[in-house]
């Protein structure tokens, strides 16, 4: 059954390039549907898969100066109150949309925008609408997942709050109006459920194409991190560190033969440099920068062990955080070392999975260490334990799949 599908989104930019979003595009495009894409304008290198027509117009009219200052003020405060930019992006598209039919709205994003478009684009015409949730607030501890400049004070407090209220009402009535919801972790699904009893999760998993094991030999046993350390609470590899530094002391030869590669960005190199520093291990590090999505199997195919940086235990929790290097590494089937425990749907999945090690506790990640090492020395390289079904059970292939049965059984219910 092919249908015609139109999908409200974020921009196919760098450095992400949306790979989830790009991958449901490829895939029901390669089923024959008709898809059309809906986004805001972005200045730089728009990376939309080819045989697509696409949508998209500015916000704002001025880039800088004191006219743009003042345009962003009034349509903030037109956003905060009457969901303006919802409203423009509804009228703005008529014309692309004048003539054309769909079987399905679909819309994936992780900000209140562009859900209220494709709500009232679904409503006008009377097509099923579903929503894709990538990120939601309730995940984050912080007020800025809602706005990335919030003011302090009292009244930049009470904008905040007025902000988060009114977007977190605008996402739940579209959630109560779809027809059905997917999001990313148990966490997510189990949040979303309270506005949508049709709720899915369909994990960000890795795309089958690209991501596939190899045996490849490498000169040292290697460490690899792909990713940003935002700070030593967020990500922290204190665990890793003094693990590494004991086996220095008691093991000859094992750190001489072992590199720490950080694929990281410079505000996260400066993190890595200061703690490395402080425990005596800046010899091991090897810093590199991103990886294009392209190039990224054969790195990790390279990784003796996978590195995974969870949040410290604190007051202050994330929840639900599910990064796609954790499945594109079960693409690769490379052995996961997850620091530290923070008891949360991810360090779940490694056990189910048996895909590799999650812990708070040094003498166990120093064991596991010298275990992949032993490995490591004894054939060049290290293997992941899962089997051929586990692994591709967390594609995105198979994600899709889920998807496009709902949409199947949406429209025939109609």
């Amino acid at each position: 059954m092919n249908m015609r599908l139109l999908i409200f989104g974020d921009v196919f930019s760098p450095p992400a390039f949306l790979p989830r979003l790009r991958y449901f595009c490829s895939y029901f495009l390669n089923k024959g549907y008709d898809i059309n894409l809906i986004f805001e304008k972005f200045e730089g290198e728009r990376c939309v898969p080819e045989d697509i027509p696409v949508f998209s117009t500015d916000y704002y009219k001025y880039k800088r100066g004191v006219r743009a200052k003042i345009e962003w003020v009034f349509k903030f405060l037109l956003g905060l109150f009457f969901d303006y930019k919802g409203y423009f992006f509804y009228k703005k598209s008529q014309q692309f949309l004048s003539g054309k039919n769909f079987d399905v709205v679909f819309c994936t994003s992780p900000l209140t925008f562009p859900l209220t478009t494709a709500a009232r684009v679904a409503k006008k015409n009377n097509i099923p609408l579903f929503v894709d949730l990538r990120d939601i607030p309730e995940q984050s501890p912080d007020d800025n997942y809602y706005m990335a400049h919030s003011s302090s004070g009292f009244f930049g407090d009470l904008i905040t709050k007025i902000y988060k209220r009114n977007s977190l009402n605008r996402r739940n009535r579209v959630l109560k109006m779809a027809n059905g919801v997917t999001s990313v972790s148990p966490f997510h699904i189990q949040t979303l459920s309270n506005y949508n009893s049709n709720t899915h999760l369909i994990y960000n998993g890795f795309d089958e194409l690209k991501f596939i094991p190899e045996d490849v030999k490498t000169d040292r046993f290697t460490i690899s991190y792909f990713g940003r350390v935002y700070n030593e609470k967020m990500r922290n590899p204190g665990l890793l560190f003094e693990a590494l530094k004991t086996i220095g002391k008691k093991r000859e030869g094992i750190l001489e033969n072992t590199v720490v590669k950080w694929f990281i960005d410079e505000n996260s190199k400066a993190v890595i440099e200061k703690m490395a520093g402080e425990y005596g291990l800046s010899s091991l590090m090897e810093y590199c920068d991103f990886v294009e999505p392209d190039g990224l199997s054969a790195e990790m195919n390279k990784s003796s062990i996978f590195l995974i940086l969870c949040n410290v235990a604190a007051e202050k929790r994330f929840f639900g955080m599910m990064t796609t290097k954790f499945f594109e590494a079960l693409g690769t089937n490379r052995p996961i070392l997850c620091i530290p425990d923070n008891k949360d749907n991810l360090a779940q999945l490694i056990r189910e999975t048996n895909s590799g090690l999650v812990t708070s506790d040094v003498l166990k990640v120093e064991s596991f260490l010298l275990e992949k090492f032993t490995e490591w020395q004894k054939t060049g390289m290290t293997k992941g334990l899962l089997d051929e079904t586990t692994r591709m059970n967390y594609s995105r292939k198979q994600g899709a799949e889920i998807l496009e049965n709902l949409f199947i059984n949406s429209v025939k219910n109609k």
